[in-house]
């Protein structure tokens, strides 16, 4: 199970973020490295970097930076990509929404889900 997350957007800390509050723990791992945790393990959580889904972390310093972070087609554009670098043969999606996540209303993480899920899957859904 391979997880390739990214840092925090705006207010909140990022999945990466709060793992290395962790002494020791690294998420900065080359594919080899990731693969080789894989086997090992069975699981792992690394981040993107420029050799592991390169134009994700481009991507997530523009949203940044431009005010962009909670554009559902840019969320969806990072969030698969990742999901498409560790070429799944199954997915699991969690949209949360509330106060305290991106998607502040049910009717906004329903739209998410929807556009992650066509995009995955290259179908539409209503």
């Amino acid at each position: 199970v391979p997880m390739i997350s990214g840092r925090g957007l705006g207010f909140s800390g990022g999945t990466l973020d709060k793992l290395e509050s962790i002494p020791g723990f690294q998420v900065s791992l080359s594919p080899e490295k990731m693969t080789d945790i894989l086997d090992k393990v069975g699981c792992c959580i690394v981040g993107q970097s420029k050799n592991l889904v390169p134009a994700d972390k481009i991507l997530y310093s523009i949203r940044d930076v431009t005010g962009t972070v909670p554009s559902t087609p840019l969320i969806t554009s990072s969030i698969i990509s990742k999901k498409a670098a560790e070429s799944p043969f199954a997915l699991v999606l969690d949209v949360k929404c509330g106060k305290a996540a991106f998607m502040t209303t049910q009717e906004k993480a329903e739209e998410l889900a929807r556009s992650m899920v066509s995009l995955f899957t290259g179908k539409s859904i209503i």
